[in-house]
Parts: structure tokens; C-alpha cells; sequence
């Protein structure tokens, strides 16, 4: 045990955001002291786990876009970022590359370690556990850098990744690949992957990464490939969807519960949720709050007005009950803050979609929740594109109706689209509502944007809040297509010389 800790530490300070790929220094702990033996492979994918289970994406995400606006405790953080200003310099770029490369990082070196360790018969399903696991983590995270940095999502020959399949050193220097090369690797990693952790018999544990998680991850991937990957996305949502179902009506407790992470709750909802416990994983209520999530937690972003109105508007038509859960009860609603001299005080829209894990106690409990990676809901997302995509409109509106059933306490009429315009509008207004603050929304609106023609919507009052040239913003805008690669890359690999994103 102490050998793994001892070398993931230094895998830590090795992989800094100075370079992805510049990654070993003489001296240090190798792989195989760290790693000999079947047990030392399990134990090792912890520390995958601890530098995928983040809060940057989620961080970034709610300031980036517009999810959220200025709380009444706001001290000038991350001011820059919510104000649309990215460059190859932002820090959330640079984290974001680095912290996938980590993670890539260490899953390369404990699968080396691995080709050097013989497993005894009775520990057979370990090792294929802990391979699989690894594998499944570097194509987790290899999807991650290609949703945020891959030049064209749809186009085979366009930039894609730094593709490692190896643990790299400070002499490794590779160019990006194309994304159809991406996209191989990634669903060569998932095939592995399943295979693996089939033949381990994995019994499903939402905390551990399962053959359900990959399939969700391929459904999830091959939905970025477009028109391309259609039948991969489908078939394998719908084969999670074997397994997990959303509830057929609403239940304001049992969801409520389940975001305040009380055992049992949502138990069908979660695909991988990622343990956050007092001393790792993120805190994810202090992205949003100072000290805990009321109003007199210290607000530092409230929810967005456009969302929060969206979400008024179907909790008095349909009893929406989302709109209680994501938002505090202790929350300053103004009807007049359209008006109001000063709304960042008089309209408080606190967030409350981590409410804190009461069993953790004290201050920092108050502000810890588990990280829901994947959620079932999302697979109903994926089928309803697959469906507009393919001019089956009165599926896709199926599928929002079902995910619109599982939220509204008053069902809803099933909705009726008359293009895919329409259709895809809709898909991305409901993953709007039901994924915020997850992580998801620069994702979405990067892929969807230009099909539902809808861009990023914030009500004005929120943009007063702060001196800014942006107030809305098109899909079209370099900076809501994909980040730039950070100028730390190009310092440390010259491989990727004039490959940086266009328009950065």
C-alpha cells in the first residue's frame, strides 16, 4: 500500500500544468517497485479515480456559459472566465488538458506495470478488474479532452488528441492526431475495457467504473460523432437503459434525497457517481456557495435567472420538482427584480444542487457531495438526438416526455416537433434544465447550438452585474466551439507546432 502512495504522489507533482507529456524526472519511483503484485494494480486505480473525480468541468461550465450570474458574496472570482474572455492562457484550459493527461498518465503507467505481473488463478478477476478499470479511465478522460478540444466533433480528418498509450517522458513529443483517430482509440479503450470487466464478473457498485458505465461512455462518444455513430449511440443506450430506468412519476423526496447522496435514493439514476469524502473529491457546493447553501452561506454565483425562470414556469404549470430542489428555500425570489436598483442583493437564487452529505458533518460536509459522472437520464438524451437526427421526431419528443414524467408532478403533454430545429431546441432546453450545474452545458451547446440555432440566453438583468461585451452569445463563436490548447503544450512539445485550435 504504501508503495502505490509513495508513487502516485510523485505521478502528482510530475504532471504539472506546465505540460502534459513532460511528465518524468530521473530519479524517480518506477512503475514496477511501485506496482508487483495483482493487489498493488487494484489499489493503483484509486489514484485514476482521485484526479478524474473533479470539479473543474463543472466550474468552468456554470461560469463559462450561462448558468449562472454574480451571487451577493462574490469577491472577483474567476470574474474573467464569467465574463467570456478564453484564451490559451485561462487557467480552466490549461487545468482541464492537464488534469486529463494525468489521469491518461497514470493509467499508462499501471498498465506497463501490469505486462510485468503474472496474476495467480485465483486472482484472475482482479487483474482484469484492475485493467479494465484503467483502460476505461484513460478513454473517460480521453473523451473529456476530445469534447473540450477537438477541433471539429463530426469531421474524421480534423485535429483531434495527443493520443498515449504508453507512460510518457520528458522526451515524448507527439503531434495531435485527427479526430478519426481519436475516436478509434477511444472505442478500441471501451471494447478492451468491457471485455475485461466481463470476464471479472463485476457486480455493479455506482462507485466503481462497470461494463454498464462503458457502454453509457460509448453511447456518449459515439453521440458526438453525429450521423457517424447513430447505431453505436443508440444500441448502446438502449442497452444501459436495460438495466437502469427513470422513475415514472415524479418524487420530490426521493430526488431530493438522492442529490443529498442518503443511501438508497435514486439508486436506478446513477451510473458512476464518484465518492467525495471529507478528505478527497471535490467540494461542489463551494463552486457556488462560501460556506454552505442558503442565503447565509455566502453566495458567490447564483443560479441564472433564465434558468431559474424556465424552471418557475414549469413548476406552476406542472409542478416541475426540480425547481425546489436545485434552488434553496431560503432564496430571495424578487417579482420586480427586472427593476430592482440593486438585484444582486435583492434576488438571491441560491444553489442548492448540492446541498451537502449530512452524514459527512461540520463545515465541509455542509459543501461535499458525491460527483454524478453519468446519470441514466442522459440516455434518454442520447436517444432522443439519435431520433431527431434521423427525422423521427415523434421518438425524440418520446423520450423528452418520459424524462419530462420523471420530473413534472403534473405529466406533461407530450410535445410535438415540426422540424428538427424544434426538436433539437427542445432536447437541449430540457438538458439544460435537468443537467445543470453537472458540466454538461458548453458540451451541449458546442454540439447542439447550431442545430437548434440557439446559443447561450441570459436574461439581461444578469449581465448588468458585471462590465462585460457579451451578454448572450451565438453557438457560432470560436469560444463556445472548443478550448484553445494551452500555450504551456506548445512550450514543452514543439510536435504540435501550428496545430492549435482555429480562431485561438
Amino acid at each position: 500500500m504504501k508503495k502505490i502512495i509513495i508513487a502516485l504522489s510523485l505521478v502528482a507533482a510530475m504532471a504539472s500544468c506546465e505540460d502534459a507529456t513532460d511528465i518524468i524526472q530521473p530519479g524517480e519511483l518506477g512503475a514496477s517497485a511501485a506496482f508487483v503484485n495483482t493487489n498493488d494494480l487494484v489499489i493503483g486505480n484509486f489514484g485514476i479515480y482521485s484526479v478524474i473525480n473533479s470539479g473543474t468541468p463543472i466550474a468552468f461550465t456554470s461560469r463559462f456559459t450561462d448558468e449562472v450570474a454574480i451571487g451577493s458574496s462574490h469577491g472577483g472570482q474567476d470574474i474573467a472566465i464569467h465574463q467570456g474572455i478564453l484564451n490559451e492562457n485561462t487557467g480552466y484550459a490549461e487545468t482541464l488538458w492537464a488534469n486529463n493527461y494525468r489521469a491518461i498518465f497514470r493509467a499508462n503507467t499501471l498498465l506497463a506495470a501490469a505486462e510485468s505481473i503474472t496474476p495467480e488463478v485465483d486472482e484472475q478477476e482482479d487483474y482484469d478488474l484492475a485493467l479494465g478499470t484503467a483502460i476505461a479511465l484513460r478513454a473517460y478522460a480521453y473523451s473529456q479532452l476530445l469534447a473540450y478540444y477537438g477541433e471539429d466533433l463530426e469531421n474524421d480528418t480534423a485535429l483531434g488528441l495527443i493520443l498515449l498509450d504508453f507512460p510518457a517522458n520528458a522526451s515524448t513529443q507527439l503531434p495531435r492526431s485527427t479526430i478519426g483517430e481519436t475516436y478509434d482509440f477511444i472505442f478500441d479503450d471501451l471494447d478492451q475495457a468491457e471485455a475485461l470487466l466481463t470476464s471479472a464478473n463485476v457486480v455493479f457498485d455506482k462507485f466503481l467504473v462497470s461494463p454498464a458505465f462503458v457502454r453509457g461512455l460509448r453511447a456518449r462518444v459515439a453521440n458526438y460523432r453525429g450521423d457517424a455513430g447513430l447505431a453505436i449511440a443508440e444500441a448502446n443506450a438502449n442497452a444501459v437503459l436495460s438495466d437502469f430506468t427513470l422513475p415514472t412519476t415524479a418524487d420530490e423526496d426521493d430526488l431530493n434525497d438522492f442529490w443529498g447522496d442518503v443511501p438508497g435514493a435514486g439508486q436506478e439514476e446513477a451510473i458512476l457517481t464518484l465518492d467525495v469524502t471529507l478528505n478527497s473529491g471535490p467540494a461542489l457546493g463551494s463552486l457556488f456557495n462560501t460556506n454552505a447553501s442558503d442565503l447565509n452561506g455566502g453566495p458567490v454565483f447564483d443560479m441564472s435567472r433564465e434558468v431559474f425562470n424556465t424552471l418557475q414556469a414549469n413548476f406552476e404549470s406542472n409542478g416541475d420538482i426540480r425547481r425546489n430542489i436545485y434552488i434553496d428555500p431560503t432564496s430571495i425570489i424578487s417579482d420586480t427584480y427586472q427593476t430592482d436598483i440593486n438585484p444582486r442583493d435583492s434576488d438571491e437564487l441560491i444553489v442548492d444542487k448540492y446541498p451537502g452529505d449530512p452524514i459527512l458533518g461540520g463545515l465541509q460536509g455542509g459543501l461535499r457531495n458525491d460527483n454524478k459522472v453519468m446519470r441514466t437520464v442522459e440516455m434518454h438524451f442520447i436517444l432522443a438526438e439519435v431520433a431527431a437526427r434521423r427525422g423521427n421526431f415523434a421518438e425524440a419528443a418520446r423520450q423528452i416526455d418520459l424524462v419530462r414524467n420523471a420530473r413534472y408532478a403534473t405529466p406533461t403533454v407530450t410535445p410535438t416537433y415540426a422540424s428538427a430545429t424544434a426538436a433539437f431546441q427542445d432536447i437541449l432546453l430540457e438538458r439544460r434544465l435537468e443537467l445543470f450545474a453537472e458540466g454538461h452545458r458548453y458540451i451541449d451547446v458546442r454540439r447542439l447550438g447550431t442545430l437548434a440555432n440557439t446559443g447561450y440566453d441570459r436574461d439581461p438583468v444578469d449581465c448588468t452585474l458585471y462590465q462585460a461585451p457579451l451578454c448572450d452569445r451565438p453557438a457560432t463563436d470560436t469560444e463556445t466551439q472548443y478550448l484553445p490548447i494551452p500555450f504551456a503544450e506548445f512550450t514543452g512539445n514543439p510536435a504540435i507546432s501550428g496545430q492549435q485550435n482555429a480562431g485561438y
